[in-house]
C-alpha cells in the first residue's frame, strides 16, 4: 500500500488531510476529485492506510498497531465503462459482514462519477447508515456527476496537481536516458499530472497521435485530420491546439521559453511567420471548439469537418 511519502509535492492536499487527521473527526465518506493522471488512486490508497492505523500522526502511520500490521480489509470497485446498481448492491451486502479482525473495512470506488443514477441512489442508502467500521473512498474526475445528497455526506478533497518543475524532476529521475526535449514536452503538456506525464513518455499511440498533429500543422492539410483521427481524436485536437498556441506565442514574443512543443521549433516558427496573430488566435479557438463538440458527444466527423472548414477559410487554404 502507498503512503504520503510516495506522493510528490501537493502541499495544499497534504495540509488538508493532515488537519483532518489532527482534528480526529473521521467521516465515513471521502471524495477525491482531480483530473485524469493526477494520482487520485494513489492518494486514496495512502489515505486508507491512515484509516487502518489506530495511532496515526497527521500523515504518518505508527507501523506498530494491529491496523498497520494485521490483515487489511480494503476492497476496490472499478469498471471500464460505468458502475451499475448491481455492483453497488454487491458492495453494500459485503459491508454488512463482520470484519475478519477488529479493524476497519475500507471500500475504494474508482471513477465513482461513472455510477448510474440507480447505482448512486443505492449507494446513498449505504452512506446514510454505514456500519461504524466502514469507510468509503471515492475517486472522481468530476464531482458534478454525483448527486448532491452523496456529496453532502462526504468530505470532498481536491487532489490538485504538481508544479511543472516537480513533474520535470520526477521524469528526469525516472527516465534518465530519455531525450531532454521529450522530457520537457511531457512535463509541460502533462498539466501537472504525473500519471499523464508517464503516458506521454511511454505510450506509442500518443507519439503517433502527436506526430499526426504535427503533420497537420506542417502541411495545413485538412485531409490528415480525417486520416489520422483513429489514433486518438481528443489528444489529436489537444496537441494541435498547443501547436497553434505555441505559434501565437512565438509570433508575439519571439521567445521560446514558454513553448510546449519546443522540439518542433522550426514548424512553430514557420507557422508563426505564415499567419497573423489574429488568425492564429482564431485557429486555437476553432480547435478548442472541435474538442468541446467531441466532449458534448457530437460525432468526430462533424467536429473535425467543421474545424477543417473554419481553418481553411481563416488560413486561406
Amino acid at each position: 500500500m502507498a503512503d504520503f511519502d510516495d506522493i510528490k509535492g501537493r502541499k495544499p492536499l497534504k495540509n488538508q488531510i493532515s488537519k483532518l487527521m489532527s482534528k480526529g473527526r473521521i467521516c465515513h465518506g471521502y471524495i477525491f476529485e482531480g483530473p485524469v493522471g493526477s494520482g487520485k488512486k494513489l492518494i486514496a490508497d495512502a489515505f486508507s492506510r491512515l484509516l487502518f492505523c489506530k495511532n496515526p500522526d497527521k500523515l504518518k502511520v505508527c507501523g506498530r498497531c494491529e491496523g498497520c500490521l494485521g490483515h487489511k480489509e480494503q476492497y476496490i470497485l472499478k469498471s471500464d465503462k460505468s458502475i451499475s446498481v448491481e455492483d453497488i448492491r454487491a458492495l453494500i451486502k459485503d459491508t454488512q459482514l463482520l470484519p475478519l479482525g477488529s479493524g476497519n473495512k475500507i471500500y475504494i470506488i474508482h471513477d465513482a462519477d461513472t455510477m448510474t443514477d440507480q447505482a448512486q441512489n443505492a449507494f446513498l442508502k449505504a452512506l446514510e447508515e454505514p456500519p461504524s467500521n466502514v469507510y468509503f473512498l471515492l475517486t472522481v474526475t468530476n464531482s458534478e456527476q454525483l448527486i448532491d445528497t452523496i456529496k453532502s455526506r462526504c468530505v470532498i478533497i481536491y487532489t490538485g496537481v504538481n508544479t511543472e518543475s516537480e513533474v520535470l524532476d520526477y521524469l528526469q529521475s525516472k527516465y534518465p536516458d530519455t531525450d531532454i526535449q521529450q522530457i520537457n514536452f511531457a512535463a509541460s503538456f502533462s498539466e501537472g499530472c504525473i500519471g499523464r506525464a508517464d503516458t506521454l513518455i511511454t505510450d506509442e499511440t500518443f507519439r503517433q497521435t502527436r506526430s499526426a498533429a504535427v503533420r497537420y500543422l506542417s502541411e495545413i492539410n485538412t485531409d490528415l485530420a480525417d486520416k489520422d483521427k483513429s489514433t486518438n481524436i481528443t489528444v489529436f485536437l489537444e496537441v494541435l491546439q498547443s501547436l497553434f498556441r505555441d505559434a501565437l506565442i512565438f509570433k508575439e514574443t519571439e521567445q521560446t521559453d514558454n513553448l510546449i512543443n519546443a522540439d518542433f521549433l522550426d514548424i512553430i516558427k514557420r507557422t508563426a511567420a505564415n499567419y497573423s496573430s489574429e488568425s492564429l488566435f482564431k485557429a486555437c479557438n476553432y480547435v478548442a471548439k472541435a474538442a468541446q463538440y467531441i466532449k458534448d458527444n457530437v460525432s468526430a466527423s462533424i467536429a473535425i469537418g467543421t474545424m477543417n472548414v473554419e481553418l481553411m477559410e481563416e488560413l486561406n487554404i
